[in-house]
């Protein structure tokens, strides 16, 4: 009898580390038993549909293959009465801090040792430590150029984590820049930037999940990606759904996401603001090229999530 799959992360709103496991849990849940955890109740965990840990209830993970994603993971009497057979730890945060204090907390005589997953080659590199890297989780079938609506304006934009850190404190700048030319802006988790682009309405600011995301990333003509300074994405999940929408992508190199950008074929590596606005106006002003960009954008997320290497995946983790 095949053993359960036990997915435990932390739900703290929508996110990347969110949909990650959601995406996991419905890949997975075809093969065997399989239950969504989150590690403390909340609102996120019940629009998951996880199922809270609740120790002393007898309402926890046991037996069976444990994969802890993310490193927010908080100690717990769980963790000694788990008696799972395989332990995996899916690293998606770039912080080798809480990377090395969650194996620090996992290093006890209940469990195996941890069998670690990294969400790109780049914060593989930064660890240090063995383990493998896995293909973005990402739908293909609704992440789709399909969805794309043609408009008048050139639409630039980009969906994420309503938090400051996501953000680039040159990014308002920019988007003034472009929206001064006649583009149109819009950013969906920009509710942060509210304060700052009072005085430019043309900017559309958006809540996050306002609007479907597959919907939102396939209807802009530009994805644009870059965090604060010291805060790289370990991969960026946002952008892999942008590439497979068929949206090409103009973002900074500090992040996992850059190992899927190939400059000048399915979208740009920039290094400073200059850089960012001359690529998203000769986007705008190239049709030709735009479109180009476009269908290798496609077919790259076709290459990097397809069938072949989730099946690996899958298969591994399922081993």
């Amino acid at each position: 009898m095949s053993q359960p799959i036990h997915i435990v992360t932390r739900f703290d709103g929508t996110g990347g580390t969110e949909n990650h496991a959601s995406a996991l849990f419905q890949l997975l849940a075809g093969k065997r038993a399989v239950t969504l955890w989150a590690d403390r109740p909340g609102e996120a965990a019940r629009r998951y549909a996880a199922t809270p840990i609740i120790s002393f209830s007898g309402q926890r993970p046991e037996g069976g293959i444990l994969i802890i994603l993310g490193t927010q993971l908080e100690s717990g009497i769980w963790l000694e009465y788990a008696r799972v057979r395989r332990l995996v730890v899916i690293c998606d945060l770039f912080s080798l801090e809480r990377i090395f204090s969650l194996l620090a907390l996992l290093d006890r005589p209940s469990l195996p040792v941890a069998e670690l997953v990294f969400v790109s080659q780049t914060l593989k590199n930064a660890v240090g430590l063995p383990g493998i890297v896995c293909p973005p989780l990402i739908d293909l079938d609704r992440f789709h150029p399909s969805r794309r609506i043609p408009a008048s304006a050139f639409r630039i934009g980009r969906h994420s984590r309503d938090d400051p850190w996501k953000h680039h404190p040159e990014d308002v700048s920019l988007y003034r820049m472009l929206a001064w030319r006649g583009h149109q802006v819009r950013i969906m988790g920009g509710e942060c930037l509210r304060p700052f682009v009072a005085d430019t309405p043309v900017i559309d600011l958006l809540k996050i999940d306002e609007e479907d995301a597959a919907d939102f990333v396939a209807n802009l003509d530009c994805f644009f990606y870059r965090t604060a300074p010291g805060k790289p994405a370990a991969s960026g999940r946002a952008v892999m759904e942008a590439l497979a929408s068929g949206t090409p992508v103009v973002a900074s190199p500090a992040g996992g996401y850059a190992e899927w950008i190939e400059p000048g074929i399915n979208g740009f590596i920039v290094n400073n603001q200059e850089e960012a606005f001359e690529r998203i106006v000769e986007l705008a002003g190239n049709p030709e090229k735009a479109r180009c960009l476009s269908e290798n954008a496609r077919a790259s997320a076709q290459r990097i999530c397809g069938a072949a290497s989730l099946a690996n995946y899958l298969d591994w983790l399922d081993a």
